[in-house]
Order: C-alpha cells, then sequence, then structure tokens
C-alpha cells in the first residue's frame, strides 16, 4: 500500500479567513502588549488580514486511483467500478477538508494567536507604544495613505523616465535591422529571378 504525502497536498484549493480574523481582532482583550498590537493593527488596517491555505487532494485521489491501476490482479471491470470508488473517495476527502477550513471556532483563536505571535516577536512593547503614538499623527496618516500607493507611482514614473532612454536608444538599432532585412529581401528576389 502506498503511503500518502499530507505535504504535497497543499496545492489548490484556496479558503480565505477574513471577517472573522478582523472581529476576532476586535473582540480580544488582554495584556497590554496585546492591546497594543491590537491598536497598531486598527490604525494602520492590518487587523483585516487574509489567510490563505492552499489545500488539495488531488494527489490523495491520485494515490487511491494508483492503487486501483497498479493492481494487476483486477479485471478491468474491476479496476473501472474501483476508480468510481477512488474517485468518490477523494470527493469526500475535499468536502472534509472544507468543513475543517469552514470551523472557524478553532481558525480565528489560532489565527490570531499566529499573528499576535509575529507582532510580539518583531516589537517590543515600547516599540508598539511608539508605532501606535506615530500613527495617530497627521504624518502617520499621511504616511498610511501613501504607502499603498507607492509602488505603483515608483514604477510609473521609472517607466516614464526610461521609456524616451530606450527610445533613444534603440531606434537607430531598429532602423539598421530593418534596412539589413529590406536588404536581404531584396537580395533573396534578385537571386530568385537569377534562377
Amino acid at each position: 500500500m502506498q503511503k500518502i504525502h499530507f505535504k504535497s497536498l497543499f496545492i489548490a484549493l484556496t479558503i480565505i479567513i477574513s471577517a472573522s480574523v478582523s472581529s476576532f481582532a476586535q473582540q480580544t482583550s488582554g495584556t497590554d502588549k496585546k492591546s497594543l498590537i491590537l491598536e497598531f493593527r486598527n490604525l494602520t488596517g492590518a487587523n483585516n488580514v487574509n489567510l490563505k491555505i492552499n489545500f488539495s487532494v488531488t494527489d490523495v485521489q491520485q494515490t487511491l486511483l494508483s492503487l486501483v491501476e497498479q493492481d494487476a490482479e483486477l479485471t478491468p471491470a474491476q479496476k473501472t467500478e474501483l476508480q468510481k470508488s477512488a474517485t468518490e473517495a477523494g470527493k469526500r476527502l475535499d468536502n472534509e477538508v472544507k468543513v475543517f477550513f469552514a470551523d472557524e471556532s478553532k481558525l480565528t483563536p489560532l489565527s490570531e494567536e499566529v499573528i499576535f505571535q509575529i507582532y510580539d516577536k518583531t516589537f517590543t512593547e515600547n516599540e508598539l507604544r511608539e508605532l501606535v503614538a506615530f500613527y495617530k499623527t497627521s504624518t502617520g496618516q499621511k504616511a498610511l495613505a501613501f504607502l499603498p500607493t507607492l509602488s505603483v507611482q515608483v514604477e510609473q514614473a521609472f517607466v516614464n523616465a526610461v521609456v524616451p532612454l530606450l527610445q533613444n536608444y534603440i531606434q537607430p538599432k531598429i532602423e539598421a535591422e530593418t534596412e539589413q532585412l529590406k536588404r536581404m529581401v531584396k537580395d533573396a528576389k534578385v537571386k530568385k529571378d537569377a534562377n
């Protein structure tokens, strides 16, 4: 019997746990640091985290189908029937995975704990106080509005700066290549007419 490797299962099914993470973040209370983390997340918009887990039972289903296909003692009719059973088993497993991810009562607290650990490891309590104070200022709010647009602005400005340089650089080369190809076409026509 083949062993099913669960590491290879993380491929296709995307589950998003978003609103529940946000609502849990607003309900949680506790230590000063946890409160500071929640306040910082609220100020920066990081309380609406999309957690995606890619998971597919396709590999499991392929393993089940392989068990049937590789058995030399089965008749073709038995293989056909058992392949249907393997496919149905894959569908049942897929549904079980969906049920697992739909249970927000387990996943939301877990996701919040994971998020808390990341912030806790990254920032001290004092740093969080400084960040919260900064993002409450008008400069902090301006930075929050600006940062999400930075990548697009840089990309557009770079394109605007580099396109004229590229045109000046490549245009003479395009013209030279075009002239060379025209000569080659003309030479090919002359050779054709000579034959």
